[in-house]
This record gives C-alpha cells, structure tokens and sequence, in this order.
C-alpha cells in the first residue's frame, strides 16, 4: 500500500497542476474574433475543441504556446497573448497546430511515463537491496543516481523526436492534400522562424529538451517529402511508450510480490 500510496502521487499532480494554473494564472477562453481568426486559418479546428483553448494574459510579454495536462476535462491548449498578437493568424495557426499535434498524439502522457518508468524502477532497485546493510547507503545511493540519470537521457532523447513528431502533424493539420501540405510547412516554418526570433533565440541553438529551429526546419521539409521517415517516427515513438509501460508494470509484479 505505501508503494501504491507513493505512486498516485504523480497521477494527482497530473490532474493538479493544469487546475492549479487556472488559479495562479490569468487564462480566458478565446475571444469571438480570436476564435474566428484562428479557425479561418485552421479549417480543422472545431468549436468543441476550441473549447480547449487558454489565452495566458501577460501584458505582450510571453510568447508562445503550450499545452497542460493530458486527461480529459482537465488538460487545455495555452496561448500567450503576445503569439495571438504579434504573429499573423496564419502563424499563429500553426503554432497552436503544433501544440495541438502534443495533445492529440499523447506527447503528454509519454514524457510521463519515462519520469514514471524512471521512478518505479528506482524504488523496485532500492527494494531489492534493503537487505543489504554494509553497503546500503552507497548502493541506494548509486540507484538514486542511475535513475536520475536515466530519467535525463531518455528525455534528452525522446522529447526532440516528440518536437519533430508535433511539427508533422501541424503540417497534416493545415493542409490535408499535397500542395496544402507544401504550402503549410512553409507556413510553419516561418511562424518557427518569427518565435525563434521574438524570443532572442539563436537559430542553431538547441537545449536539453528542444531542438535548434534549424534542425526543425531540416526535419520539416524531410517529412513533408518522405511518409516513410514519418511512419518510422510514429513506430519508434509508440516503441518508447510500450517499452516505458512494460518496464513500469514488470516493477511493479516485483514490488507486489
């Protein structure tokens, strides 16, 4: 029962921390006129969906997107004031397609289960050595860092892929047959370009989870051209997630029992 009891803890924090921004954050629903605009430039945006939407009021500060939480009734789309304002409605729509692709393709959830996989697999680790009572501290504290370890290098990892992955989908999203398709990765690319540059960022520069526009922007025009580089992606992230799941429900036999 306390593994069990250790374990909700992360799957409240899920359901928590998109409610607890609705209250330490100023949010509104998209606006009559923003609704519109959004939907003209993206057809595929439904009311119901748009339901979704958060406008984060920042005063023009922030720019940018995101989404928050993954379960139903308690996960929705961001939107920074200053995106809606300072990029044209075309790039705006694709930005937001983009966040929109994370939510729609479990990006979410994933993440979740590598940080999950990471720490069950610690706790089952420093179960098994608990006998151990010369060398217990050191090798907990061993597990404690391998774990960690762990956790960092498959985000490091998978959380560009799932950027590519997302960057994919805005592009189906926009346009469905192949010139649309054309047409809405340079839409993206553009809208990329304009982000990267309203917040300072340098083109070739990447960080621990995102990758550089400029590797985006190769990665878009590579799986606009190339359905079977989009289909590798698609299997090799499942790949991960069932692989995370596995590793999570084979600890947890071995805690059980």
């Amino acid at each position: 029962m306390l593994w069990l009891s250790l374990l909700m803890i992360p799957v409240a924090a899920v359901i928590a921390y998109p409610l607890l921004a609705k209250s330490l954050f100023s949010l509104s629903k998209l606006s009559r006129l923003q609704k519109r605009k959004l939907q003209r430039a993206m057809p595929s945006l439904d009311d119901q969906f748009a339901e979704k939407f958060r406008v984060w009021e920042t005063g023009d500060r922030v720019c940018n997107a995101a989404v928050l939480g993954c379960i139903p009734g308690f996960s929705f789309v961001l939107v920074s004031d200053a995106l809606l304002h300072r990029l044209s409605p075309r790039y705006a729509a694709a930005i937001v397609a983009h966040e929109v692709g994370h939510l729609r393709l479990w990006h979410v959830p994933i993440r979740l289960s590598i940080v999950f996989a990471g720490g069950i697999l610690g706790m089952t680790l420093v179960h098994m050595v608990e006998h151990l009572t010369q060398w217990q501290m050191l090798t907990q504290s061993v597990v404690i860092l391998g774990t960690i370890a762990y956790m960092t290098l498959m985000l490091h990892f998978v959380s560009p892929l799932l950027e590519f992955q997302a960057d994919a989908f805005a592009v189906d999203f926009l346009g469905k047959d192949e010139r649309g398709r054309r047409r809405s990765a340079r839409v993206l690319i553009r809208a990329l370009s304009q982000l990267t540059l309203l917040s300072g960022i340098a083109p070739n520069q990447k960080t621990w989870l995102y990758p550089s526009f400029e590797q985006r922007r190769r990665m878009i025009l590579g799986l606009q051209y190339s359905t079977r580089l989009q289909k590798s992606l698609r299997w090799f992230i499942a790949a991960v997630f069932l692989s995370q799941l596995t590793l999570v429900i084979c600890c947890l036999l071995l805690l059980i029992g």
